[in-house]
């Protein structure tokens, strides 16, 4: 049975006409750009996260680096990242100007660890940025404690983490700014490109609003008063979101409810699997298992054999990256990073997924491991 890594249809079909009654109406009203549209979504989406305010921008990206630079970070300035993640968390810092400083995760989520988080600090360190990866909430309250102690920005990397909740609090609500992608693989995914600053700084609203919008003012868009890009989601994709927005619990219960299954299917394999930590609510952006004993890629082939593909998120690390080269990075020890990058697996998981293309999963690795 051939599995697909990822079916956007599926979910989509819950809201198609829906979409197509939003879009026929942006298409007639001409306001394609930060129209109505985009103030709707902003403001639900602030009120879903839990902050004041939610700013639509023109990817994930945009949004990590639009939130340090109005924190005033900037050269010389060190910021801490986990370097198990996506490329684009560190490339936020080196667009800011500031340096890298690389720290470890924790075994169990993958997150940012907060034991070396403070072996990564030095008298200039100014902000730090947790990762909420896969799904997964990072210990928000070892880490706020720390940035409070050392008096650090936070901007939070919740990309990856759409509707998860760390002590019932969401993810994007506990650091100075939140940040989100809407690519359409997300849990909140859109049909194309775009991200989202969520913050109750006032201050910190106000410059991501001009750095959006090629640095306008806010007063007078004929004043341009700081240096800014061209970073808007447009009024499509923030009507698509809109609606979307509201199945987002839903579509993580659907998440959650592969996951589970996974999780009672591949018990008795010597995979690692992924856990809900104390604390979490784990929205299953990806499944991400780890294959011990040196087997992982001989896995990934016996899978793609089976007509079930699946992904390594991810195999070389920001720290290890060819790009980091050209750029002044600092780094403590990465035990753990080094580890999974030559363990992980990521297996097909989305909303709508059936028992049976489980099955076919699982079933396929116990047959692999001789179960």
């Amino acid at each position: 049975m051939k599995v697909p890594y990822f079916d956007l249809s599926r979910s989509h079909q819950k809201f198609v006409h829906q979409a197509q009654e939003a879009f026929d109406h942006i298409l007639k009203s001409g306001a394609y750009v930060l129209g109505p549209a985009l103030q709707e979504l902003e403001a639900e989406f602030a009120a879903y996260i839990g902050t004041k305010y939610a700013l639509g921008v023109g990817s994930g990206t945009d949004a990590l680096t639009f939130a340090l630079r109005a924190l005033d970070i900037k050269e010389g300035d060190e910021v801490i990242v986990p370097s198990f993640t996506f490329t684009a968390t560190a490339l936020a810092v080196i667009h800011a100007g500031a340096t890298l400083v690389f720290a470890d995760v924790e075994e169990n989520t993958f997150n940012l660890d907060p034991e070396s988080v403070v072996q990564a600090l030095s008298r200039k360190t100014r902000a730090m940025i947790p990762v909420h990866l896969f799904g997964q909430c990072a210990n928000m309250t070892a880490l706020t404690a720390i940035a409070k102690q050392k008096k650090l920005k936070i901007v939070e990397d919740a990309c990856q983490a759409h509707g998860a909740l760390w002590d019932k609090v969401m993810a994007g609500a506990f650091g100075n700014a939140g940040c989100f992608s809407f690519y359409p693989t997300k849990n909140l995914g859109g049909i194309g490109d775009g991200g989202m600053v969520t913050t109750s700084d006032e201050n910190l609203l106000k410059r991501v609003i001009q750095y959006r919008n090629l640095g306008k003012g806010i007063d007078d868009p004929f004043v341009h008063d700081e240096i800014g890009w061209t970073s808007r989601l447009d009024s499509l994709q923030a009507a698509f979101l809109s609606i979307k927005l509201k199945f987002l619990d839903e579509l993580n219960r659907e998440r959650r409810a592969v996951a589970e299954m996974y999780h009672k299917k591949l018990a008795e394999t010597p995979l690692g699997l992924p856990r809900e930590v104390g604390g979490a609510y784990h929205v299953y952006h990806l499944y991400v298992i780890r294959v011990p004993d040196g087997k992982r890629n001989a896995l990934k082939e016996y899978l793609a054999a089976q007509g079930i593909p699946t992904m390594i998120h991810y195999a070389i690390p920001v720290h290890a990256q060819p790009i980091m080269k050209k750029h002044k990075t600092r780094r403590v020890k990465l035990p753990v990073t080094e580890k999974l990058r030559e363990e992980v697996l990521t297996l097909p998981l989305f909303p709508g997924m059936t028992e049976p293309e489980v099955d076919a999963v699982a079933n396929a690795i116990q047959r692999f491991f001789g179960k």
